[in-house]
């Protein structure tokens, strides 16, 4: 009986057994291959890494060799000027040597200072630590009027944003502002002087739009074209207690019979304006670029434009039975749908007075064949 159950014994141990080493195999091949796999990965996040610290360390190299560039073209301009002061006879010899002398030392201490920042990052650097230190001087947002020159790549329409640092263009020819116009006038034309059918006061024009310009000459900025696209409104406020009344296709004005507050007809229009601008400018020089500066200069605009108008509205305030009435009216006062007309801006830096007259008539069938007529003041971003 005993050798019986030994022989099952032994008989079961051979049946189990190889399962059990089969197994106990399949673990150790897949933990191999778990380990491989995280040795692998570790591996490409090491060579990344050393790849990215070679790069950056590339980039502080040259980085010093730019310190080195800009500061002797620094220094190139400041001995240029002494010169100019010597020739004009604005210093003496002695003074100017003086000059240039504290001009070269400055540079000297300017280029050490900053390599050795330079340096100390690369050491930082070598030890995998990271530090930039940037001062926590809180939100903000700096609005500019004019044209900004550095042209660092952080500043867009009148707006100061913080932007990556790129390398400029050598020779900007195309420069982009935000344009801002708001003036007051009316209709002239038919017998009737301006002010005669519609008030100064209560007839406005505005404008927001997008121009370009581009400098015609390789070598001045004296002549420049300006061009782009933007939105008008013209209103027009009726005298002697009127309205528009839109009569079978043709529009009159009429003697409303309550007491009118104010009154105003709203005429918009996307129109593309085209201007030939001039006037002086002031070249500036920078180690790999250089920029004309009219922010602080006169200049002249004269040009036209032309248009598609997108609707009219007129809106109304009025007394009935003691109380105020506001009526806001949208439909086809036949005015015209081509618009087009002559235009015109003098002006400093970013602020000009401009004059607008239309050429087309504003109605396409009225008693009064009248071209609206605004100026005011006119703001380049």
């Amino acid at each position: 009986m005993k050798r019986t159950l030994l022989c099952i014994a032994f008989l079961a141990t051979g049946i189990f057994l190889p399962k059990v080493n089969a197994q106990t195999e399949q673990d150790s091949v897949k933990k191999q291959d778990k380990e491989k796999k995280e040795n692998w990965w570790n591996e490409t996040d090491q060579e990344y890494y050393e790849r990215l610290k070679k790069r950056k360390l590339e980039a502080f190299e040259g980085e010093k060799e730019n310190i080195v560039e800009a500061e002797k073209f620094d220094l190139k301009k400041q001995i240029e000027k002494i010169d100019e002061r010597l020739e004009k006879g604005d210093i003496t010899e002695e003074k100017a040597t003086a000059l240039k002398q504290e001009a070269a030392k400055k540079t000297a201490e300017n280029i050490d200072n900053k390599i050795a920042i330079i340096n100390n990052q690369i050491e930082l650097t070598e030890r995998d630590v990271v530090y930039n230190y940037s001062p926590n001087l809180g939100g903000y947002i700096a609005i500019g009027w004019g044209n900004v020159v550095d042209d660092n790549g952080s500043f867009l329409l009148g707006m100061e944003y913080k932007a990556p640092n790129k390398k400029p263009k050598y020779d900007k020819r195309t420069y982009t502002d935000m344009v801002f116009a708001f003036g007051l006038g009316g209709t002239t034309g038919g017998g009737t002087d301006l002010g005669g059918t519609y008030k100064v006061g209560k007839s406005a024009f505005a404008e927001i739009g997008l121009t370009f310009r581009t400098r015609l000459l390789k070598e001045s900025n004296f002549w420049r074209l300006a061009y782009g696209i933007s939105y008008q409104q013209n209103q027009l406020g009726p005298r002697d207690n009127k309205y528009f009344v839109n009569n079978d296709g043709y529009t009159t004005l009429e003697v409303f019979p309550y007491q009118i507050k104010r009154n105003v007809l709203m005429i918009g229009n996307i129109v593309v304006p085209v201007f030939l601008e001039f006037g002086p400018s002031k070249k500036r020089e920078y180690a790999d670029y250089f920029r004309y500066d009219t922010s602080q200069s006169f200049k002249v605009g004269i040009g036209g434009y032309a248009g598609i108008n997108t609707g009219a509205m007129q809106w109304m305030k009025y007394v009935e039975d003691g109380k105020d009435v506001r009526v806001k009216t949208r439909q086809d006062y036949n005015t015209e749908k081509f618009v087009y007309g002559l235009k015109g801006y003098v002006g400093f830096g970013s602020l000009s007075l401009f004059a607008n007259y239309e050429l087309n008539n504003v109605f396409t069938n009225s008693a009064h064949k009248d071209h609206a007529v605004f100026f005011g003041l006119r703001v380049d971003l």
